[in-house]
């Protein structure tokens, strides 16, 4: 889990506050005030396969930076 925190970190780069472990498999991305999620949340879905094995499990959260889930997605999606 901790080495697929690292490499979202590095494909988000400045779009995302935090990256954390909310569970055993699921993820939650802290995004920036301004960003948009919508657009952030294509480009993470078109480049996940990129990021994780493509038998990777586990569940990713884009949240606000007040803690509002915004959008969610499976990684075996």
């Amino acid at each position: 889990m901790e080495k697929l925190i690292r490499q979202l970190k590095t494909f988000l780069g400045n779009s995302a506050r935090a990256v954390k472990v909310k569970g055993p498999a699921e993820i939650d991305i802290v995004v920036n005030e301004n960003e948009n999620i919508e657009a952030l949340l294509a480009r993470l879905q078109a480049h996940i396969i990129e990021i994780v094995d493509e038998n990777t499990l586990g569940k990713i959260n884009l949240v606000s930076p007040d803690g509002e889930l915004k959008e969610s997605f499976s990684l075996n999606q």
